[in-house]
């Protein structure tokens, strides 16, 4: 049973994008409302949000994925996601109202947040899905209920904590059959290995085929994750486990194994080798100061790399400056963008606007308006 490795090299390529990042956004003072929209001041636009969806091709993935994901894409590429949104928060900056909008303004997706006396979560309405609801016990339970009102649709996730960290999860769906995790921890806290009791098994139908799903009530247990660390509780290994990758139907088979290289403080590179196809490797380097200032992948060495980023930063720790450098598909040639990013303040000392000039090009703003209590 083989897997599309060109789409999961993709996939992992986007991954680099989301891993040992540049610094992350920070807001100062009692926010009550942020309202950000990105504009382009070319009519040349990003082919993906010109021929498919406002949010690209894969339309769009939810809010905290689309935030993260046009982040990482605004300071690491000469391209340009979408975001279009507005967010409400209460005064211990919880958010209470989430509304995204697509390129006309039109709402595309709204959600609310309902808290109780202590801050916990206990209902989210979304506006495509439908209600979440969550119940809490005095001793660690947590039950959430989930209702599809437009396709009529239930799941039911049951979570058990202790000391604050998650150590059962139960999923039921519709049809009330459970997917169950347990999570183990070492003494610093970190997770050691995740056990999974997943209801699929295989089943020979006849001499050359098999199926793979829920067979009997029994189901297969098995450690899907397992984690090392290393004297100083950094991670150095993670290995993944699957049922269904295995080709002779009978034990899961370890599908990913990432490792992970330091140099001081600093992680350095990250090894990631699938069940089948060559391993990839994603170096990282750091300034004086411990900020990261190049990334390439996806060779052991920078001359033979097919993406590359180099950061400059100011004073304040943000970005100004990156150069960005791709293999180029059709002539196999390594072309080079020299990205700026200019910056405008409120009073309080958030940025408010960004504009992303791509060499030469101003093509790009990103606004935020800010509202406080």
């Amino acid at each position: 049973m083989k897997k599309n490795y060109t789409i999961i090299f993709i996939l992992f390529l986007t991954s680099f994008y989301y891993s040992q990042n540049v610094p992350k956004d920070s807001l100062y003072g009692n926010i009550r409302k942020i309202r950000e929209k990105v504009l382009f001041l070319t009519k040349k636009e990003n082919p993906q949000l010109l021929y498919y969806d406002d949010y690209g091709h894969s339309g769009f993935m939810g809010p905290e994925s689309t935030k993260v994901r046009f982040f990482d894409t605004w300071f690491s590429s000469e391209i340009c996601y979408y975001i279009n949104n507005e967010r409400y928060f209460n005064k211990d900056r919880k958010i209470t109202h989430d509304i995204w909008y697509g390129k006309n303004d039109s709402i595309r997706e709204s959600y609310q947040f309902v808290y109780d006396d202590t801050n916990r979560l206990i209902r989210k309405i979304d506006s495509s899905l439908g209600i979440e609801t969550h119940y809490y016990s005095n001793y660690g339970d947590e039950n959430i209920i989930s209702e599809n009102l437009k396709y009529h649709l239930f799941s039911h996730t049951y979570k058990k904590y202790r000391d604050g960290k998650l150590i059962l999860s139960k999923n039921f769906d519709n049809n009330g059959t459970a997917y169950e995790h347990k999570y183990a921890y070492n003494l610093n806290g970190k997770l050691s290995y995740r056990i999974y009791k997943n209801p699929n098994t295989w089943k020979k139908i006849d001499k050359r085929s098999f199926s793979y799903g829920i067979q009997d009530s029994i189901g297969k247990i098995y450690k899907d994750i397992i984690n090392f660390y290393d004297d100083r509780n950094r991670i150095i290994e993670s290995c993944s486990y699957d049922l269904y990758e295995d080709e002779k139907h009978e034990n899961p088979v370890i599908t990913t194994r990432i490792q992970y290289i330091y140099l001081g403080n600093n992680l350095i590179t990250k090894i990631q080798k699938y069940k089948e196809g060559p391993a990839s490797y994603y170096n990282y380097r750091y300034d004086d100061i411990d900020r990261l200032k190049e990334k390439y992948c996806c060779s052991k060495n920078i001359d033979e790399a097919k993406l590359i980023y180099k950061y400059h930063y100011q004073r304040d720790g943000k970005i100004d400056r990156l150069e960005y450098t791709e293999e180029d598909f059709p002539t196999k040639k390594m072309k080079t963008y020299k990205v700026l990013f200019s910056y405008r303040y409120d009073i309080n000392k958030n940025w408010i606007e960004i504009i992303k000039n791509v060499n030469g090009k101003d093509l790009y703003k990103w606004t935020r308006e800010i509202d406080y209590y």
